[in-house]
């Protein structure tokens, strides 16, 4: 919901030097081609790390102390190429109400990820 608010905000390639990709199913193989490639990596997701539902959780990977944080299919930190990048790439998640299969998104969530759009849209138009 993040990138997709984001990329119709500010487009897929706005002219600033960054690029916002879409959602996969398996955002593991679009991470391991970033890691390839030099600058920092943002990914956003929903996380468990036991906080209040809604609540904003922001580290660097390296930083992390979920180890279990983790794409859909695998932890972030056996990605191929993000551990040797690990402070370059910075970690956006929000609790989740509810982990159940089919789960819709909350209110509560959906509140945090606007607000998650309204703070890296104000970053991003102001620029460095």
């Amino acid at each position: 919901m993040i990138a997709s608010e984001l990329r119709r905000t500010l487009g897929a390639t706005p002219a600033k030097g960054y690029r916002i990709h879409k959602t996969t199913p398996t955002p593991e193989l679009l991470l391991s081609k970033l890691a390839l490639k030099s600058g920092r990596i943002f990914i956003f997701d929903a996380v468990e790390a036991s906080k209040k539902p809604g609540e904003i959780v922001c580290t660097t990977l390296s930083e992390s102390k979920y180890g279990y944080f983790a794409t859909h299919n695998i932890p972030l930190k056996l990605i191929p190429g993000l551990d040797s990048r690990s402070d370059d790439v910075y970690l956006v998640g929000v609790q989740p109400l509810a982990l159940e299969i089919g789960e819709g998104l909350s209110d509560v969530v959906a509140d945090s990820a606007a607000r998650v759009v309204a703070t890296v849209t104000s970053a991003l138009e102001a620029g460095p």
